[in-house]
């Protein structure tokens, strides 16, 4: 879920993210439904990455359950240690995708042009690609034993779902070997671990 208004944001969300609902009401204009998906604890890798592939899988029977994906264009994971920005990435999807942002073509962004994949710090998929994977996920083999960013790229290749790379979405320091938060172009901006890298 993605809240742009940052208005709404601070008024709505208290200590810890969880949501400050007025009354105990939810309003439906402003407030996100979540949905559980149990442990998400995972074992670590190589390099301290994370085997969270059935955690991420979990998450998407969650999603599919909600009935709340066809409502969206695209579907956007960000991790919490990654900084970006909603607004720049509406505008990339309209200037650099070929239906111009709609979410109506089937595939998801490349991200990384060193590893010429997706990374998991932002993720970004188009409606009719998380529909396919919502749909055919519980087919798609490999779940245990890898991360989840390169679990849902084989997952989507194997489903006929293609990559678009977007260099210019995201700046990792693990893909590109350093980190510049002034690009005033790139979407989002990883690992940023310390509240000082935020600003505050």
């Amino acid at each position: 879920a993605v809240m742009t208004d940052v208005a709404v944001a601070l008024n709505r969300w208290g200590a810890r993210g969880f949501p400050r609902l007025p009354q105990g009401k939810p309003n439906p204009w402003v407030d996100m439904a979540t949905w559980s998906i149990g442990d998400t604890q995972a074992e670590k890798g190589v390099e301290t990455n994370p085997l969270n592939s059935v955690v991420f899988r979990n998450a998407w029977f969650a999603l599919r359950s909600s009935k709340k994906l066809e409502k969206h264009e695209w579907v956007v994971k960000v991790d919490p240690d990654a900084v970006w920005f909603p607004n720049r990435l509406r505008k990339h999807l309209k200037a650099y995708m070929p239906g111009h942002g709609a979410g109506t073509d089937n595939l998801f962004l490349k991200n990384c042009p060193r590893f010429k994949t997706m990374q998991g710090p932002i993720e970004v998929i188009s409606r009719q690609a998380a529909l396919t994977v919502e749909a055919e996920i519980q087919t798609c083999g490999g779940v245990y034993g890898t991360g989840e960013d390169q679990y849902i790229v084989k997952c989507m290749e194997r489903l006929g779902i293609g990559g678009n790379m977007e260099p210019t979405l995201l700046n990792d320091l693990y893909c590109d070997g350093y980190t510049n938060c002034n690009d005033p172009w790139k979407v989002a901006f990883h690992p940023h671990k310390q509240l000082m890298d935020f600003g505050m």
